[in-house]
């Protein structure tokens, strides 16, 4: 999954054999199909959004999702029914509701015959700092003040605006603006995780990592932790410190993992094993989770 743009999601296991390949037996015939149910609660929005479609098999070959459109989906705070989410013609669930840090909801789709349903609790709010540091290759830095009484996982990216040339004019360069979430982020940091981590030499920064630097306070050696970082994004650019549930955690990494192992899919030789994306959603498969976070954008550069 990406920022601002279906963020979230993408380091890969290769299990090298003497040459030695292994056919698979695929179930084809196999028409079972489960609910998805997708929902992630952000305490800085007040719509909250909800998707509900089923799996297709591998023999369709299509990569369209069929959407659930008249299902009832519910959301609970604390054991109470706060409200129901309204179907719209994009094909998603809607509620209007400002969720709260440290409180714990659970999400009920009924589609009749079915019911799928996860739960998550917010974590409380982290206080955070980012500033821009005064060299441009040393980028930025974001300050936050660790919450002991609970575990928690915090995530930093950025997102910027690029450039990107129209290929559909042939006599003339005419290029759009896009918004992208960052490829690359530098840092010195000892006590992120290491999953997407590259060790190397760049500039002040001896670490490359793709996408997010993650870490727990599991491991953090102080309250309070300042982590400097330079992203190779864009102008204009936002920068991003995120403290997600349990479970959103272990979803954005796993999507991550996913998206690397695919990568190197085709490397040989490999006996190919993939990366299951966790999910906490019981009755079905996706995820329900939650975040609080802090951003700020910074001028062009």
């Amino acid at each position: 999954m990406k920022s601002k743009k279906q963020t979230f999601a993408l380091i890969f296991i290769l299990i090298v054999f003497s040459g030695c390949i292994r056919d698979v037996a695929l179930d084809l015939d196999n028409t079972s199909r489960e609910y998805v149910l997708n929902c992630i609660l952000n305490t800085n929005q007040d719509t909250l959004t909800a998707t509900l479609t089923k799996t297709e098999n591998i023999a369709s070959g299509s990569d369209l999702f069929e959407t659930v459109k008249n299902a009832e989906i519910v959301l609970f705070e604390n054991g109470k029914n706060v409200g129901s989410f309204s179907y719209s013609d994009s094909n998603a669930y809607f509620l209007v509701y400002k969720p709260k840090p440290g409180t714990t909801y659970r999400l009920e789709a009924n589609t009749g015959n079915d019911k799928v349903w996860g739960e998550t609790t917010i974590p409380k709010t982290v206080e955070a700092n980012i500033e821009k540091l005064a060299s441009s290759m040393e980028g930025y830095q974001v300050s936050i003040e660790d919450n002991k009484d609970e575990d928690n996982f915090y995530w930093v990216t950025a997102t910027g605006f690029e450039r990107i040339l129209d290929t559909t004019y042939q006599d003339t360069s005419i290029f759009y603006v896009q918004e992208n979430i960052v490829g690359i982020i530098f840092s010195s940091f000892e006590y992120a995780d290491d999953f997407n981590r590259y060790i190397g030499e760049h500039g002040n920064y001896k670490f490359e990592y793709d996408y997010y630097i993650r870490f727990s306070d599991s491991q953090l050696p102080d309250t309070i932790i300042q982590v400097k970082f330079r992203p190779m994004v864009g102008s204009s650019p936002e920068l991003f410190f995120l403290s997600t549930d349990y479970h959103l955690d272990k979803y954005m990494k796993s999507s991550l993992l996913l998206k690397k192992m695919n990568l190197h899919a085709e490397e040989m030789p490999v006996i190919y094993s993939p990366q299951p994306v966790y999910s906490n959603i019981r009755g079905g498969t996706g995820i329900f989770g939650s975040f609080n976070s802090v951003s700020k954008v910074f001028a062009k550069d």
